[in-house]
């Protein structure tokens, strides 16, 4: 059986942000899937280097976005962490990165034309409020995969169409998986793309559909581009 990815310690910094996403990295790394438990509250803190406190408070965060389910007395269970029940496997085989990238623009521009056809007045000022707090994290030099993940699910939601989402949590997942791998700074790397994400979601606010989808490209080009970078930095060229 192959070992799982270990929790690793973390630094005091945005400490409940830190804590959750350290928790949602070992989660999507290893691959847990809905009914899973994570390790006990004493284990996480002694592990992550914080309080039991600190711990429940990062737990919270990943449990009111709906990755977790907390049972008083039985322990932390996996509630929902790819956005989707995940009933079918992506298998494709031979195909280039630049390939599997035209494919998942392709669906993702699908995706956010649905959303400018279902969405409600509450449920875009669900996805401005929580771009908001990507960009008020960010003033910090904090991202949050926790967050971020959050907001595209609320989109996939929203959009409505099952097989699209169903492929595109497949699709993150991997190159979550690999970006975890690859990239070294997480909580650098990333900051770059949260202003497009306040961009696609103000756009969405503003009915401004060629607005919001010049983000959604913005978004999607600069993460294959530091995909791409980092693989070459790790190969030495």
């Amino acid at each position: 059986m192959q070992e799982k990815v270990k929790l690793q310690p973390i630094v005091k910094k945005s400490l409940y942000v830190q804590i959750s996403d350290a928790i949602y990295s070992y989660i999507r790394t290893n691959q847990l899937q809905p009914g899973d438990k994570l390790p006990s509250e004493r284990e996480m803190a002694s592990i992550l280097g914080t309080s039991r406190n600190s711990l429940r408070e990062g737990l919270h965060i990943l449990e009111n976005k709906g990755l977790l389910e907390i049972k008083s007395g039985s322990g932390t269970f996996i509630k929902n962490p790819y956005g989707s029940s995940n009933k079918i496997s992506l298998h494709l085989n031979g195909c280039t990165k630049e390939e599997i990238f035209q494919l998942q623009t392709a669906l993702e521009q699908q995706m956010l034309k649905n959303v400018f056809i279902n969405a409600n007045e509450d449920e875009k000022k669900e996805l401005l409020d929580r771009a908001t707090e990507m960009s008020i994290l960010a003033e910090s030099y904090v991202y949050s995969h926790a967050v971020d993940t959050y907001f595209h699910n609320k989109l996939y939601e929203i959009a409505g169409n099952s097989a699209i989402r169903q492929l595109l949590d497949s699709i993150r997942a991997v190159r979550f998986s690999s970006n975890e791998e690859n990239v070294s700074d997480n909580n650098s790397v990333w900051l770059a793309s949260v202003k497009d994400h306040y961009a696609m979601a103000q756009a969405i606010v503003d009915n401004d559909e060629e607005a919001a989808l010049a983000a959604l490209d913005r978004v999607l080009k600069y993460s294959y581009e530091v995909s791409n970078r980092e693989n070459r930095v790790g190969d030495g060229d």
